[in-house]
């Protein structure tokens, strides 16, 4: 990275020295023909740069020489930033009319001291320049910037799809599926099996394979677990991971006692699954001190292990470990021609490149990293000529099994911008979830992103960087919104590794207490809890060079004033003390002229943001500020005055008014010049704000914050005032608006402006009653109404033309997903009108979603008409709620009135449904199953109606887990066929069913059952004989069955038993 970030540096000055600021700052200050001659000096120096970073690799004194240009280009670039700042300031005080301190900051007496002070450093930088120029004795060749392999065309876009399957790795997926379900050759209760290899071989996307197989997830269903060890093996770090991953949320405490009897809590007496991914350490006493806490699992727990050391394996085992293999020639082909040729064929015109194609194959031993790299790089390669030059001049030099060169060489191929974005990522842990919006805003704070022309906005530039970077594999694990939009990704540890060593001293984590900071150093992230201040450096000089401070975990000590270290860390670009549990921000950051980007993000106790933001004293100091992170800050009440001039802000997390602040605090007004707004926005505190809404001079100018994509409104109490939300209309480019507390009756029908809207929230509007047709958003996929008390229909029947207009097909053509909860009053989705002759319940029946997929309903008792969605798949929710719409639409698609309807149903209404949960549903009388042939999921609780499951259960073949509880006049019956279909019931639970008398003779063909649960079925005598075929069941528990009189003798014939529970049954006891 230091060589390959230069040339951009270089550049950066450069575009700096002929920016308009510069120019009118210099000619202010006097100083027009020293920032000339600087701009010559650095010119010839970035000429022979590439030449320079190429003979760095071989020749020592190169790399020497390239050492001491980088020290006094960042001094460069230090310096000019300051002059940019100080033409923002001087534009900001002039725009503002602050004539006053202008004319003091400005004053001639200022002038005359800066121009001196600014002139001597410029000089002494120049001076230092050519005199580090002049010092080499070696030669080198200009040559323009190198248009690299696989460079990308700006226009042209990424086609990045997750891979669905890992290739070449079935026959290892199974055999290891295989010993993690088998019981032999395990003498305790938690098995341990490693999986080793080289690095690079995809021993993480292998056990990533295992963990989402169906299967594997059908047999550890009570408990999986996901932890990466990698270098640093702290017991206490990793049972507060394990923890993390049990329950899906941080450990409330970080003491070791507190976290072992949570541990116990969560996974004792538990079957489960945990994978330690990337495991190095091979102290056996470490080993044994985390294991000795996990051995509490249930019969047939397991703890995958993947390495890449023998010794951890032989530590580790008490199952033989697997050794994972490079892929044999064929499938090593396969691989490198799904990524090097379009569409995964070899070319036909191209002989020489599948002949090429192969050696390189060769080459890369069978890693599968190192082949999707290399494929990558060369698919951007047209010729065939380029193909046989990087085989014979590049891959000779590489060795057998030797994985980084061979990741190095695709990255000594990258455009230079994308060597410094990738070596930055070093900063991070290894297996760091990295968000992409966040690391964008950092690479945009370090300068590293360059625009071709004015228009381009960094934010699209910097997206184009990352899927690049992706779509190379120097990325991977991506992950994906609602949208379809790539948020988060990961990098492999081997890349990890190419990234730290590309980045060398500029970049220092600190994981211990034996880390510590180079003079070389320019950007630092603390892990864990490492004492914050011996580390960061206290002399000035060392600490000003530091550009970066990221902190990755809670640092208890932030609590105590830390004012001397920030007032040393001048040239700071980003500092992020998220969830750092600060009291208080320290006032010192008004010295951080340089700062674009501050997160102050989840320290829930701070009360106000600092003097340094407020105008005009401090602000001067934050003009470059362009994202500031407050969300999850819960104390905060209120957002300082000036907050508004920082116009380039992009990220403000959430803006807080209050009426109890004081009066310096700021208005909602402070947003209004704000237009440069991105992402997400919280305005919270709404109440007493709507005078200031309806003020367009000073009101928040929503409208024109083009770039939002998510808006949250939240009011503080009920107002009845519906004109403070007509006042906060926003950009028709937003994606989710949620609107929450609002006490008015009537939403805007600016809200139908907003056709880019992909979710809609409305939440605790309590006094809301009418709505716009949602059916005009065609872009909408979501909509939420939450403890809405009001309301009692969607829509209005107010326009038959409108209705008419209507095709399946156009209504609500996008949307995936409704969820209606505690709306107490809602009867249906169309209001009818007096004044038109319109039938509600027709309307709603001849009208269907065509993409609803999922469909809650909670609360919503007098709900009664729905439009049909026989679409459903991933799930159908219903409590204290009506099953009429469900059996509308099971009846009306069914029946010859659909046929009428544009659409054509290519299968039975909710034949595609995976997930039912039925709760507290009066009107259920009978379950219709025959459609149900997808279910996975049926949970019936407390319905007091429900008689029978319509002609048995057998239809849902593909049902796991089915609970019935607290139904009174529900029959099973005795049909020995009815239960004959369930050949994948893993789990079956009776609660509550006093009808019950005997267990349905059916089930005795439910083979697959693991665990089976039967409670208060008071009628319950016996239970049958036939009970032996259960060969799978593990877990058998009887609660409160207080007629039944024994258990059968054949349950010792259940060989897969590992748990028995009886409870409060007095007669079997």
């Amino acid at each position: 990275m230091a060589e390959a970030i230069l040339f951009n540096v270089a550049a950066k000055i450069i575009e700096s020295l002929g920016s308009k600021a510069l120019e009118e700052i210099g000619l202010f200050w006097g100083v027009p023909d020293e920032l000339k001659k600087l701009k010559n000096t650095v010119s010839t120096i970035q000429a022979v740069l590439l030449d320079a970073e190429e003979q760095s690799a071989v020749n020592r004194e190169v790399r020497e020489w390239l050492e001491n240009l980088k020290d006094v280009f960042y001094d460069a670039d230090d310096l000019l930033d300051g002059f940019s700042t100080d033409y923002l300031l001087r534009e900001m005080m002039t725009r503002d009319k602050m004539a006053k301190k202008v004319r003091i900051f400005f004053s001639k007496s200022n002038q005359l001291v800066y121009n001196l002070k600014m002139g001597h450093k410029i000089k002494t930088i120049r001076q230092k320049l050519d005199a580090i120029s002049n010092d080499k004795k070696f030669h080198l060749e200009k040559r323009p910037e190198e248009i690299a392999i696989g460079a990308r065309k700006r226009d042209d876009t990424h086609s990045f799809v997750l891979e669905a399957e890992v290739i070449g790795r079935e026959d290892a997926k199974k055999e290891i599926i295989d010993m993690l379900l088998s019981d032999s050759n395990v003498k305790e209760n938690v098995g341990i099996l490693p999986i080793t290899g080289i690095g690079g071989l995809g021993k993480t996307t292998l056990a990533q394979f295992i963990f989402n197989d169906e299967e594997v997830d059908k047999h550890f269903h009570e408990l999986k677990m996901w932890v990466c060890v990698s270098d640093n093996f702290d017991v206490r770090k990793l049972v507060e991971k394990i923890l993390e991953s049990a329950t899906k949320k941080k450990p409330e405490s970080f003491e070791m006692d507190t976290l072992v009897h949570a541990l116990r809590k969560e996974i004792g007496g538990k079957k489960y699954l945990l994978v330690l991914d990337d495991v190095w350490n091979e102290e056996v006493r470490k080993w044994d001190e985390l294991k000795k806490l996990l051995m509490i699992g249930a019969i047939g727990s397991r703890i995958l292990v993947t390495t890449r050391s023998a010794k951890v394996a032989r530590i580790t085992q008490t199952i033989e470990p697997y050794s994972l293999q490079g892929l044999d020639t064929q499938k090593s082909w396969c691989l490198f021609k799904q990524v090097a040729f379009e569409n995964g064929q070899e070319p036909v015109n191209s002989r020489k490149k599948v002949e090429v194609g192969k050696k390189i194959v060769e080459k890369c031993s069978g890693v599968p990293l190192a082949i999707k790299t290399i494929g990558r790089l060369l698919s951007l390669e047209d010729s065939e000529a380029g193909w046989d030059s990087f085989e014979k001049n590049k891959m000779a030099e590489i060795k057998e099994n030797d994985i980084l060169p061979t990741l190095k060489l695709s990255y000594d191929q990258l455009p230079s911008h994308l060597k410094q974005c990738f070596a930055y990522c070093s900063i991070f842990p290894k297996d760091y979830v990295m968000k992409k919006s966040k690391l964008i805003n950092l690479w945009m704070a370090q300068g590293f992103i360059k625009r071709s022309n004015q228009n381009e906005c960094l934010e699209d530039v910097g997206h184009e960087y990352f899927m690049d970077l992706l779509w190379r594999s120097f990325f991977q694990e991506a992950k994906m919104d609602y949208l379809g939009n790539v948020i988060t990704s990961k990098m492999h540890d081997l890349m990890h590794d190419l990234a730290m060593s590309m980045a060398g001293s500029l970049i220092t984590t600190i994981d211990s207490e034996e880390t510590n900071i180079s003079e070389k150093t320019r950007h630092v992230s603390l892990i864990d809890n490492i004492n914050f201040f011996s580390k960061i450096p206290t002399s000035s000089s060392k600490a000003s060079r530091i550009r970066t401070l990221i902190l990755h975990d809670k640092l208890r000590d932030l609590r105590v004033s830390c004012e001397a270290i920030f007032s040393n860390l001048k040239f700071l670009r980003v500092l992020d003390l998220h969830g750092g549990q600060l009291d208080l921000v320290p006032s010192s950051i008004c010295k951080l002229k340089h700062l674009r980007d501050l997160d102050l993000s989840q320290n829930l106790k701070i009360e106000k943001l600092p003097d340094s933001i407020k105008f005009p004293r401090g602000i001067t100091k934050l003009v470059n500020l362009r994202h500031l992170y407050n969300d999850q800050c819960h104390g905060l009440t209120y957002m300082p005055r000036g907050l508004g001039q920082l116009t380039n802000l992009q990220t403000l997390s959430t803006f807080i008014h209050s009426d109890s602040a004081p009066e310096d605090s700021g208005r909602l007004s402070e947003l209004n010049r704000l237009n440069s707004l991105s992402g997400e926005l919280v305005i919270s505190s709404l109440r007493h704000d709507w005078e200031d809404v309806l003020l367009d001079d000073k009101g928040a100018n929503l409208k024109e914050k083009e770039h939002l994509q998510i808006l949250d409104l939240i009011w503080s109490g009920l107002n009845e005032e519906n004109m403070a939300l007509e006042g906060l209309e926003p950009h028709p480019n937003l994606k989710k608006l949620r609107i929450s507390y609002y006490g008015g009756v009537r939403v805007p029908m600016w809200l139908l402006s907003l056709t880019n809207l992909v979710a809609s929230i409305l939440w605790s509007c309590w006094e809301l009653k009418y709505l716009p047709p949602l059916s005009r958003l065609p872009s909408l996929k979501s909509i939420y109404l939450r403890e809405l008390e009001e309301i009692d229909y969607v829509s209005d029947c107010s326009d038959n033309n409108e209705l008419s207009s209507f095709s399946s097909s156009a209504f609500f053509p996008s949307l995936g997903a409704i969820d209606f909860k505690y709306c107490p009053n809602l009867k249906g989705w169309w209001r009818r009108s007096d004044s038109y002759n319109v039938d509600v319940n027709t309307t709603d029946h001849a009208l269907l979603f065509p993409r609803l997929s999922n469909l809650q309903v909670y609360d919503c008792p007098m709900l009664t008409s729905f439009p049909m969605f026989p679409h459903l798949e991933e799930g159908l929710y219903l409590r204290n709620a009506r099953w009429k719409p469900v059996q509308q639409t099971i009846t009306n698609a069914s029946s010859s009135s659909a046929s009428s309807t544009p659409i054509a149903f290519s299968s039975p209404p909710l034949s595609k449904l995976k997930r039912i949960s039925l709760c507290e549903i009066p009107d259920l009388k009978t379950l219709p199953v025959q459609n149900l042939i997808s279910l996975q999921h049926l949970t019936i609780r407390n319905c007091p109606e429900l008689k029978s499951l319509s002609q048995g259960v057998q239809y849902p073949t593909a049902l796991t887990n089915l609970e019935l509880t607290d139904c009174p006049l529900l029959d099973l019956g005795n049909d020995e066929h009815g239960w004959k279909g369930l050949k994948s019931l893993i789990s079956l639970e009776f609660r509550g069913i006093p009808k019950l008398v005997s267990l349905p003779l059916g089930l005795q063909h439910v083979t697959t059952l693991q665990k089976f649960r039967i409670d208060n079925c008071s009628s319950l005598m016996a239970i049958s004989e036939w009970i032996c075929n259960w060969a799978s069941l593990e877990q058998f528990t009887i609660f409160r069955c207080f007629g039944l009189t024994s258990l059968p003798e054949a349950m010792s014939r259940l060989t897969s038993l590992k748990t028995l529970e009886v409870y409060d049954c007095p007669i079997v006891l």
